[in-house]
């Protein structure tokens, strides 16, 4: 069954299913065609705007449609609304108001001066003059509908019978819809149905149903506060438009790894090519801004009339479904097979040349990763073989080695920026973000965040820097435990001690 945490319980004990989990079922009526759909998130026809879950026009709500409502925007299921969330709460009901009155508003309604709105004092909520303008959404209601119409036998929740027969009627559509698309196409038709959105809610709330334990143990161990790509794309960007960036006036490049696991649709690369609406890829194997300098500075010459530059960069990692770091199993293939190879067979390389230093005679054969015409490969050999003293202290070597690619591509993207004097010509602040993408099998793949800040223009070549990363992702992880030693932590988080060892 799906997980009853996904859902939330009313005080009498009823079952009450939020809109924001199950989503819509929209069905097509030429071609019986379904996509999951969250009502937030409704199908777009290409630049449609927030749904919030009430519409602009007055009316009155049901119990129902209250209940409904407050379990949609209560998305930590604790049943309650805290000061912190008020605001966002406010807003998904289709009502901004100036943080004083937001907070006038808190206060009134909070009648057991808990810090929190419950169920009944949201109700209370709704009757405030304030509130006249909304009433309920028919999306909301309709997605209620459209569950009843799927619980077959009434029980309240999907179990896994009930779901097979939806993904069953998804999967028999498949082909149609897709015939669908091309006659359209072909046609000249101009309607694109974006559901990016509901794929990326799909896959954050069923992944219980399909989730490999092992992988999982492994990436939390490793990477302790990775996002799904939909989380880490969405906290970017709600903090840069806080900043005034938006695809008008933002060109992105981003420098991952040229391995297609990292370009598959509705994960991080395409997803953030897609909200900002063009990308310029910098990166080669295992993610190193090969296109250098001289890329760097064609990508700075794209960018909009004194706009803004985002650079978002990353080595990757698999983990396979027995939880070993450095491994996948891609799709059409029955084997597992290293993620990423270039990082992994560096680290090979490394070991190999270790032997032969012990044993003279020892020869390498005929391993074409070590080959003098591989310069990208040699590159990164080159500067990883410093970087490994600590490797014995790690939790695990390819996760350490991974860490120790983000420090080596961080540092060169560093000097892109640094080294092209004129980057302040033609931009005004450059947002950069940085980590490791984690490639998975199933459900979707992560990022750990490892850094985020913006530099703005100030006369001097680097700008002056503004940490944006506990602003959109927390406290940094500590990673202590995986690295080894303070050391190393400590050369992960600080470019200087960087750069004062290159000196």
């Amino acid at each position: 069954k799906i997980p009853t945490r996904l859902f939330n319980i009313s005080k009498n004990m009823k079952l009450i299913v939020p809109s924001s989990y199950f989503g819509l079922l929209v069905q097509a009526s030429s071609s019986s065609a379904f996509i999951f759909a969250a009502p937030e998130a409704k199908v777009r026809v290409q630049t449609a705007k927030r749904t919030s879950l009430f519409s602009s026009t007055a009316g009155a709500f049901s119990d129902s449609d209250i209940e409904t409502a407050f379990f949609s925007i209560d998305v930590q299921s604790t049943g309650s609304i805290p000061r912190s969330s008020f605001a966002d709460a406010l807003a998904d009901l289709g009502l901004e108001l100036p943080e004083s009155q937001t907070n006038e508003l808190f206060d009134k309604y909070d009648a057991d001066k808990g810090s929190s709105i419950d169920l009944e004092e949201f109700k209370a909520l709704l009757t405030d003059p304030k509130m006249s303008g909304v009433k309920p959404n028919r999306d909301t209601k309709y997605a209620m509908d459209m569950f009843k119409k799927y619980d077959a036998d009434g029980s309240g929740d999907i179990d896994k019978g009930e779901f097979r027969a939806i993904a069953k009627e998804i999967q028999a559509d498949t082909r149609r819809r897709n015939l669908i698309s091309v006659a359209a196409a072909a046609i000249g038709a101009t309607i694109v149905a974006d559901y990016s959105q509901e794929y990326q809610w799909a896959q954050k709330n069923f992944r219980s149903l399909y989730i490999e334990e092992k992988a999982e143990e492994a990436q939390n161990k490793a990477f302790p506060t990775a996002l799904l790509s939909g989380d880490l794309d969405e906290a970017v960007a709600k903090t840069l438009y806080r900043r005034g960036f938006t695809p008008e006036n933002t060109i992105l490049a981003h420098s991952v790894c040229s391995d297609e696991v990292n370009n598959k649709d509705e994960q991080l690369v395409a997803l953030m090519v897609s909200r900002w609406q063009e990308g310029f890829s910098l990166g080669g194997l295992a993610g190193l801004p090969f296109a250098g300098k001289s890329g760097f500075r064609a990508f700075l010459h794209h960018v909009p009339d004194s706009g803004k530059l985002l650079v978002m960069f990353a080595p990757h990692v698999g983990i396979d479904d027995r939880g070993v770091i450095g491994a996948l199993q891609r799709d059409g293939q029955s084997k597992v097979s290293n993620a990423c190879g270039a990082a992994v067979g560096a680290y090979n390389a490394l070991l190999a040349k270790a032997a032969s230093d012990r044993k003279p005679s020892m020869k390498l054969g005929d391993d074409k990763d070590t080959d003098l015409f591989d310069p990208q490969l040699n590159t990164i050999v080159s500067l990883l073989e410093p970087r490994l003293t600590d490797i014995d202290k790690a939790l695990d070597p390819i996760s350490f080695v991974t860490y120790q690619i983000y420090r080596i591509v961080r540092d060169l993207v560093d000097d892109c920026i640094e080294q092209t004097p004129d980057v302040w010509e033609y931009a005004n602040e450059v947002a950069i973000v940085g980590g490791i993408m984690i490639n998975r099998r199933l459900g979707g793949d992560f990022f750990q965040p490892l850094s985020f800040e913006t530099r703005i223009k100030d006369g001097s070549p680097s700008g002056s820097s503004v940490d944006l990363f506990e602003e959109a992702f927390g406290r940094e992880p500590d990673l202590t435990g995986i690295l080894g030693s303070d050391e190393t932590v400590a050369a992960l988080y600080d470019r200087c001690s960087d750069k004062r060892a290159k000196l």
